[in-house]
């Protein structure tokens, strides 16, 4: 029987949410934050329905687990999910207040939870999920680890104690695929069908960590996700259950069992590629038939924190966004604009200081592949915010055309260097800390371009 302090946790956990909620801030995660203060252990007590599915890894958790969320609400299914991304201790435990009644009594039949990776050693074991998928590993911010190997470690140590976990893994990536050594693992992957021969400032997986031998690569997709083995050892990418073989303006075919799918395209950036057949590979396992999983991703999109598109007087508006501070990140979003050889035009805002007294390391941008950027289909970029000296520079050194290139500290001086003249793509890359920047720069570049149609 749980302790007076967890239920003292728990009902003020609740009655905070409740107040949160009231205020029209129903995500905020302090609730969670409460109960912990009342018993540290209160997500091993909390109860859990039958299906309870993390999402974890360097990048791609918040665009996962928001599909799988949007899925299972088509379905009819009560879900508690941390769609919002707040996803270390007090996320996790608000997830689970939501989850839960007064009585500590599940009152959703599913909980799908955004999980850090970094803290997976400590919390996992507390969850014991059912199903977990882990995206991928690389490096990230030097605010959160920087390597990928203490996040494999903490994720190592987690499922050692979670034999009864099922693991979806990314069989396309060396730094997280040999997880799970005890459970049982489901692999997805992308076949050779993206042809990336570009040449990474850095890559995460060059030398085999069995016997130290440079690794060969059959073919890569971005970074250092592709198919891969060591030609000195029996080190090599796993065998793929779930593996896209074809890619459309409008469907991904997956192949599993000797049999072909054919399902909506989302998104045709290769890193969402990854992320939906992540999520085709975990409805599937889970029983719902390929036809039924088809029609429910025929409904869904990608939330707006990650990307927008909008079409106005023929011109293609997409607000997308590119982690600042994570060097993979950002480069896999720039190589996904040279995909296209439509002429467009790029905004970028990538500060990350949320207000004038907070600081920022500019050390990512040297490692982040702007040289993609020095491309013939890119007729202008306007690069705006705090930090836009900065990366003037950077772009400078990657060869970027200064005849095309344009900075601004304030975003209201943007709109003056705009010129959608011959543009059928304008690209707004931006900062997940600009969210509310980029939106409001979209809303004012669509506005103006109605009126001048008006006006003509």
């Amino acid at each position: 029987m749980e302790s007076i302090k967890f239920y003292l946790g728990l009902i003020s956990g609740k009655l905070a949410s409740a107040y949160f909620s009231l205020r029209g801030n129903p995500n905020n995660d302090r609730p969670g934050i409460l109960a912990r203060k009342f018993d540290e252990d209160f997500m091993a007590k909390a109860s859990k329905p039958e299906e309870v599915l993390l999402i974890s890894g360097t990048n791609g958790k918040s665009s996962t687990t928001n599909i799988i969320n949007s899925i299972y609400k088509l379905l009819d299914k009560k879900v508690a999910c941390n769609e919002a991304g707040n996803n270390t201790f007090a996320g996790e435990s608000w997830t689970l207040l939501q989850a839960n009644n007064y009585f500590n009594k599940p009152i959703v039949d599913v909980v799908v939870m955004e999980a850090d990776e970094l803290y997976s050693r400590i919390t996992f074991p507390q969850i014991k999920p059912t199903n977990l998928i882990i995206t991928n590993l690389g490096r990230d911010s030097m605010f959160k680890n920087a390597n990928p190997e203490v996040a494999y470690k903490s994720l190592d140590e987690a499922l050692e104690k979670l034999i009864d976990t099922k693991v979806f893994l990314n069989a396309d990536d060396p730094l997280s695929c040999f997880l799970g050594k005890n459970n049982k693992k489901i692999y997805y992957g992308v076949s050779n069908i993206i042809k990336d021969d570009a040449n990474h400032i850095s890559n995460d997986f060059i030398v085999c960590p069995k016997c130290f031998h440079k690794v060969i690569y059959e073919y890569h997709n971005y970074r250092h996700i592709g198919k891969f083995r060591c030609p000195n050892c029996d080190l090599k990418s796993p065998n793929i259950d779930y593996l896209c073989t074809k890619i459309s303006d409008k469907e991904i075919t997956i192949s599993h069992q000797h049999h072909e799918y054919d399902f909506p395209l989302i998104s045709n950036t290769i890193y969402n590629i990854y992320n939906q057949v992540a999520v085709i590979a975990y409805f599937m396992e889970m029983g719902y038939s390929p036809e039924l999983i088809k029609s429910l991703l025929s409904k869904i999109k990608l939330p707006e924190i990650r990307e927008e598109i909008n079409t106005v007087n023929d011109l293609k508006i997409i607000r997308r966004a590119m982690k600042g501070q994570n060097a993979s990140a950002a480069s896999t979003v720039l190589k996904s604009l040279c995909e296209s050889d439509k002429n467009k035009e790029i905004i970028l805002m990538l500060d990350e200081i949320p207000d004038e007294s907070a600081i920022e390391t500019i050390s990512w941008i040297w490692d982040t592949d702007f040289e993609f950027l020095n491309n013939d289909s890119i007729k202008r970029i306007i690069v705006s915010g705090k930090r836009y000296l900065d990366h003037k520079v950077r772009l400078l050194t990657a060869n970027v055309n200064p005849k095309i290139l344009f900075t601004v500290e304030d975003d209201e001086q943007l709109y003056q260097y705009l010129d959608t003249n011959n543009i059928e793509e304008l690209y707004i890359l931006y900062d997940i800390m600009a969210l509310k920047r980029s939106k409001k720069v979209m809303n004012k570049i669509i506005d103006n371009l109605k009126d001048n149609k008006h006006e003509n």
